[in-house]
């Protein structure tokens, strides 16, 4: 079982993506406790397990096949999200995963960047294009905005961003 150490962001402002490798991705939730989610990542198909927590979380994934993928579907449509993933590469060797948003969430951006250590998160001094940092928002997390849409307080903040 792996830990996942990350901070999440807001994007203020988009940096140049032009050279950024990306991926388009959709995620189906299928469970809240624990935090199960199916997904597609470009030709990839995985299951993912999170535990709870917002900054450290516990995290198990395995590869499934596009048919489990579509069964997992079920006979309702899907809590789900979909985007594309840029990687940026960050100053001291990071690196940014850009998602922007697409469909219903359309015009919505955020920024990760995980750690291998507590420490290195701490320290980490975001660049001037990330805009408010909502790790510990419970609310932002993909499955709750698949689930209850983007809450309106950030909405706010988006309409003021250079977007």
């Amino acid at each position: 079982m792996g830990v996942e150490r990350e901070r999440k962001f807001l994007v203020k402002e988009l940096p140049e993506l032009s050279d950024a490798k990306s991926k388009e991705i959709t995620q189906k939730y299928l469970s809240s406790e624990p935090e199960l989610r199916v997904r597609k990542i470009g030709a990839d198909y995985i299951i993912t397990k999170k535990g709870p927590g917002t900054h450290t979380r516990t995290e198990e994934e395995m590869e499934i096949s596009r048919e489990l993928f579509l069964f997992l579907e079920g006979d309702k449509p899907p809590m789900q999200i979909k985007k594309i993933r840029y990687y940026l590469p960050l100053e001291g060797g990071r690196l940014a995963e850009i998602d922007i948003y697409q469909e219903e969430f359309k015009g919505f951006y955020s920024v990760e960047v995980e750690f291998e250590n507590e420490q290195n998160m701490k320290e980490f001094e975001p660049p001037k294009w990330f805009g408010l940092e909502v790790t510990e928002r419970r609310d932002i997390t993909n499955y709750q905005m698949a689930k209850n849409g983007i809450p309106r307080d950030l909405m706010e903040i988006i309409k003021n961003y250079n977007l």
